[in-house]
């Protein structure tokens, strides 16, 4: 089954909007770089989220890296304090050591 043009109900659909689904006919369908959509403030709509996954995507890589600086900084203190206490148990004075 063929879908129509919700703006000329004679006409076949040719595209679907890229934002919004709906059938266009080769009269309504504005084609852009990345696709085709039925208005500006669809494609607009469409730039605007893009813009925001992007943003996201950036905060939550910062985040990542954050956090795995984070998580190596304890690591590294947990080992040199292991270390010093495992080779230097020695030469703790009598009271710290029982």
């Amino acid at each position: 089954m063929q879908s129509h043009c919700l703006k000329h109900q004679e006409k076949v659909a040719t595209a679907r909007c890229g934002a919004c689904s709906i059938p266009l006919c080769e009269l309504c369908a504005q084609p852009y770089q990345d696709g085709v959509y039925c208005s500006d403030r669809c494609h607009q709509s469409v730039q605007e989220g893009q813009a925001r996954m992007a943003k996201m995507a950036a905060e939550e890589e910062a985040l990542r890296k954050r956090r795995q600086t984070q998580a190596a900084l304890k690591m590294i203190f947990y080992v040199v304090a292991f270390c010093l206490l495992f080779f230097g148990w020695d030469y703790l004075p009598e009271g710290f050591t029982g």
